[in-house]
């Protein structure tokens, strides 16, 4: 595997999770700094695998009886609810709306990026948000249903996958619990097709603006011809023509970042894919919209 594949493996996030004031103890709300905890956590993997760590450091202050790690907890950013079911790493990038280049930029020199987070509890989740009620046997569940879902896409069928015996579904998923690279891609490789072979690319692109929402395109690796693969630009141009004007006349008016990284409209998506694809089989693409000065820069 490629240095770039190792680099976004152990890519990490900042994050400061801070305790929804209703969730504290009545004699703690006398404090006056906020009740958090931070942790860094790997951008390729699921928040909610860090739940039960981080509410064993936030119990102490608790005002409720935890029962369960996961059932009943969710992660908000500015009161908007935060899907677990997805690589944070890419939602931080479409959450936040701001291309790396941006962030660098309005940093202080040897500052950190963090991502600041609100931890909340109740009985009534949020409208859309996925509810755990099996712990992460249910998230192991999701997972592996996601990498049917690519390997369909890639191969035009779930069989690689389907036909794994129980000690590889297993071993490839504690390989993402223990961040075990070389173990991760060793059974991922016996799922990607070759280049001739593949059909299409699992693709997910996220948007936090205008509004929250989640585009899964069709996208076959080549033409009908197989001679002309599809590119970024292709693929974008043809879901979003008002932010990527086909004729590239127009300024764009957002650019797309994958695993962090703002990614050349030109590349070939197939390639993308083998590079910066997530742990779950798709290659996530959070589109950032412009500022004017973005634009005019």
């Amino acid at each position: 595997m490629s240095e770039q594949q190792r680099l976004v493996w152990t890519g990490t996030l900042n994050l400061r999770i801070e305790l929804d004031p209703e969730l504290v103890l009545t004699d703690q709300k006398e404090r006056t700094t906020t009740i958090c905890v931070n942790v860094q956590v790997p951008r390729d993997s699921y928040l909610v695998l860090y739940l039960p760590f981080i509410i064993q450091k936030l119990q102490p202050q608790l005002r409720v009886n935890v029962k369960d790690f996961y059932q009943g907890w969710w992660f908000e950013m500015e009161n908007v609810c935060i899907p677990w079911n997805f690589p944070i790493g890419a939602l931080y990038d479409s959450f936040t709306g701001l291309n790396p280049q941006n962030r660098a930029s309005g940093s202080q020199e040897n500052s950190v990026n963090v991502w600041k987070l609100m931890l909340r509890y109740g009985k009534q989740l949020p409208r859309g948000f996925i509810p755990i009620r099996n712990g992460s046997e249910q998230i192991r569940e999701l997972w592996m249903h996601q990498w049917k879902q690519a390997c369909f896409v890639m191969n035009g069928n779930s069989k690689l996958v389907m036909s794994f015996s129980k000690p590889d579904t297993l071993s490839f998923w504690e390989s993402v619990l223990r961040r075990s690279f070389a173990g991760f891609t060793d059974i991922r490789q016996r799922i990607l097709p070759s280049k001739n072979d593949v059909k299409s690319v699992p693709v997910r692109i996220h948007l936090a603006l205008p509004e929250i929402r989640l585009v899964e395109p069709v996208c076959n690796a080549y033409d009908n011809t197989r001679e002309v693969e599809l590119t970024l630009k292709k693929l974008l141009s043809r879901e979003f023509p008002e932010w990527f004007a086909p004729d590239g006349n127009a300024p764009y008016l957002a650019v797309p970042v994958i695993q962090g990284i703002i990614v050349p409209l030109d590349l070939q998506l197939w390639l993308l894919y083998q590079q910066l694809a997530s742990f779950d089989g798709f290659l996530h693409i959070s589109l950032c919209l412009l500022a004017k000065t973005d634009d005019e820069a």
